[in-house]
């Protein structure tokens, strides 16, 4: 079965923000913890990495379809 997503951009821009949030729910998480470990605070890093990329990708999107955010 076919990912719908790949061919709609506006689904494709909505799975996008909705991967955001959850990497920002994360980044929360480990962040809200009074005290993280060297293998937390890499995982913070990365997490912080593919949430801005995953940025880049909405705006890039969302500029393609002519839509203001």
């Amino acid at each position: 079965m076919m990912d719908k997503t790949a061919d709609d951009p506006l689904l494709r821009l909505q799975a996008l923000r909705e991967e955001h949030r959850l990497l920002d729910t994360r980044i929360q998480e480990l962040s809200s913890r009074p005290y993280l470990t060297p293998d937390d605070q890499v995982e913070v890093a990365r997490l912080k990495k593919l949430k801005l990329k995953k940025k880049d990708e909405i705006m890039q999107l969302a500029a393609e379809m002519g839509v203001e955010l």
